[in-house]
């Protein structure tokens, strides 16, 4: 009879296409057996007869295996993969009503050809997201050093041969291709400080001031040297994030109050220091202080969005003072071709793409994976944030792209970065019930 448990289990899991969970479950199913089996036996019923009553109690095994099969398969997370796709779509659309609108002014220039630039952009993006989708994210866990370490050697590796653009450290060129690492380094560093907490958090018996340095020093260090490299907008996102997810992870929260505050009163300080920032500063939020100066971009966004209208100025339609329309102004020049109605839409599918992030957030319960998803979604929601922002003419403009939209190598890790996040969710119901407690 003994056979025959072993039989039931197996025709049980037979049905279960996650055999990660093959092992949690025999043993859920057996102990349940066995505690039926124990009740007949107490009644006197000889022990064959209380097995094979007991799996008889446990109903056709293939029932039950289709049954748990449903509980335990990879979950597909089609609410981000819709929302990617119309990002996608409107990154496309504006590109080719660039291409439609500027060929002849920028014939053979960088701007012409936008739209198969940004397609091959997105390729490799979407390359990267599926294969970040498939992997089993733990592994990144024990990498967490290694990626920090390298997050660290790119950051001075672009100090010494990075190719500066416009102002913007973009790192060395690769094969004559110049990938954004202004996007690359808060990314693998995210993904890298996750694992670093945690790991520090689940390896502490009792909290002392040495680990607390410690934690405090992995943050710091990066920021030291972005500092250093003058890369202030990646500063502050970095900042921001590695905040959140400290805070998120060793919930210290007078300790994360006190660096708030320390990052705070630094930044103030430093752009009032700086007359170039406080100008800029000023002028966003005013542009009619320096109309033909530091406002002049600004005043031009609230012209252009204000003259929009609610169904804008068609596909292809030209804004000659609108500049840099396939990058920091695409979201502008997509209100300018497609009116408010547009503008709304935009709006509306990023909203979605919130929500879609926030209920990821709460599905997930296995510490690593739940950590790394606050860390990637809070860094896909703070650049979507600012992207918005700036829409309203009133927010200094960055070398922050907006993100999946505007063309750049950018897009690369912002897929990769969702490809890693559905990746965790596809998991969530085929781990193990051991890994499953949420941090506190």
């Amino acid at each position: 009879m003994k056979e025959r448990q072993q039989q039931f289990l197996d025709e049980v899991c037979a049905e279960i296409k996650a055999k990660k969970t093959h092992p949690e479950i025999r043993q859920e199913l057996a102990s349940h057996l066995e505690d039926l089996i124990c009740e007949k036996e107490a009644t006197g019923m000889p022990r064959d007869e209380a097995i094979a009553w007991a799996i008889a109690q446990m109903g056709n095994p293939q029932t039950l295996g289709k049954e748990l099969h449903q509980i335990h398969k990879p979950r597909v997370p089609w609410g981000l993969f819709g929302v990617i796709a119309l990002l996608s779509a409107i990154s496309l659309i504006g590109m080719g009503s660039v291409d439609a609108g500027y060929s002849d002014i920028v014939k053979g220039s960088f701007l012409d050809n936008a739209l198969r630039r940004q397609s091959i952009n997105i390729l490799i993006g979407i390359v990267l997201m599926f294969g970040l989708y498939f992997i089993d994210f733990r592994r990144l866990k024990g990498l967490s050093w290694v990626l920090y370490g390298l997050s660290i050697t790119g950051i001075l590796t672009s100090m010494f041969w990075g190719v500066t653009v416009n102002g913007i450290n973009y790192g060395p060129s690769i094969f004559n291709i110049l990938p954004d690492m202004t996007s690359y380094r808060p990314f693998m560093l995210i993904v890298a400080l996750v694992g670093i907490l945690v790991n520090s958090r689940e390896a502490a018996i009792k909290k002392t001031w040495r680990s607390g340095l410690f934690e405090v020093g992995i943050l710091l260090l990066p920021a030291l040297l972005l500092i250093s490299l003058n890369a202030l907008p990646e500063l502050v996102l970095y900042l921001v994030s590695s905040l959140v997810l400290y805070l998120w992870i060793i919930r210290d929260w007078l300790k994360s109050v006190v660096l708030l505050g320390f990052f705070l009163i630094a930044g103030l300080l430093f752009i009032i220091n700086s007359e170039y920032l406080l100008a800029r500063f000023i002028n966003a939020i005013n542009p009619s202080l320096d109309p033909e100066g530091y406002g002049y971009i600004y005043q031009v966004m609230r012209e252009v969005i204000s003259s929009a209208g609610w169904w804008g100025h068609g596909f292809g339609s030209v804004e000659q003072k609108l500049p840099y329309v396939y990058s920091d102004m695409l979201p502008v020049y997509l209100i300018h071709c497609f009116g408010w109605a547009g503008g709304l839409l935009l709006v509306a599918v990023i909203t979605w793409l919130f929500i879609k992030l926030l209920s990821t957030i709460r599905a997930i319960r296995e510490p690593y994976g739940q950590a790394l998803v606050v860390g990637l979604a809070f860094f896909l929601a703070i650049r979507f944030a600012y992207g918005l922002a700036v829409l309203s003419g009133g927010m200094m403009l960055t070398s922050i792209p907006f993100p999946f939209l505007s063309y750049g190598s950018h897009v690369w890790f912002e897929y990769a970065a969702i490809g890693l996040l559905m990746g965790i969710y596809r998991r969530k119901d085929i781990e193990g019930v051991q890994d499953n407690t949420v941090l506190d």
